[in-house]
């Protein structure tokens, strides 16, 4: 009777679904592995790529951090310096490669402030009908949201005059900052600048160390000042 019944039109329809759903199954999952190596290669490479990088600028992947494009971290002239990948969307499928460099302001302030360069068109807006505090530089004001727990004392730290930069002041230096940096963010315990840079091109990135630090000194020297 069974060989009868697969010896059927009906008996061998039900055997070539089987040998279909079978081979498709098998498809899937192959191309499934495959898929999942290919992309794991895709990102093996580009940790590759920023560990190299890293390597050149005598930075180490830090071990505590998340991800597969971990932050670099090391030490410059005796100060921490910490490099972090991160992409900006230029389209629906495209995206920037940048690097935030990070490095700490030695300096002890008696008021907390935070400068930031707006990133996103929505922050420009935002910061446009939120700008609380102002320093009465209309240029520097409409560039940077600012805030501070202490306007007064922050508007003097800006303008000390200190004529052996690249600039008189840090509002000059931090204008000069904001036209080459797509990120410019200064707190009262670090400063941190993101610029373009390929994933596995360490060029641009040497130099904005060497301007983070110049900047984190201007403000210790300020505040010195103060």
């Amino acid at each position: 009777m069974p060989a009868v019944f697969f010896d059927s039109e009906i008996g061998k329809g039900i055997l070539m679904f089987v040998g279909i759903l079978l081979v498709t199954i098998g498809g899937v999952a192959v191309g499934g592995y495959v898929l999942v190596r290919l992309i794991a290669a895709v990102f093996n490479n580009r940790r590759d790529k920023w560990e190299g990088a890293g390597s050149e600028l005598g930075l180490a992947p830090d071990g505590s951090s998340g991800g597969v494009v971990k932050r670099l971290t090391g030490a410059r002239d005796g100060r921490g310096v910490t490099v972090e990948f991160y992409a900006v969307q230029t389209g629906e499928t495209s995206t920037d490669d940048y690097a935030a460099v990070e490095v700490p302001i030695k300096a002890s302030f008696a008021f907390s402030f935070e400068i930031k360069r707006p990133e996103m068109f929505y922050q420009k807006v935002a910061g446009f009908f939120s700008k609380d505090d102002r320093i009465g530089h209309e240029p520097f004001d409409d560039a940077f949201d600012i805030e501070s727990s202490d306007r007064i004392s922050l508007i003097e730290l800006l303008n000390i005059e200190m004529l052996d930069g690249e600039n008189s002041n840090l509002i000059g230096d931090l204008m000069a900052a904001r036209k080459k940096y797509h990120r410019v963010k200064v707190t009262d315990t670090a400063i941190c600048l993101g610029v373009r840079a390929d994933i596995g091109d360490s060029g641009p990135i040497e130099p904005t160390i060497k301007k983070a630090i110049y900047i984190a000194e201007r403000f210790e020297k300020a505040a010195g000042k103060m």
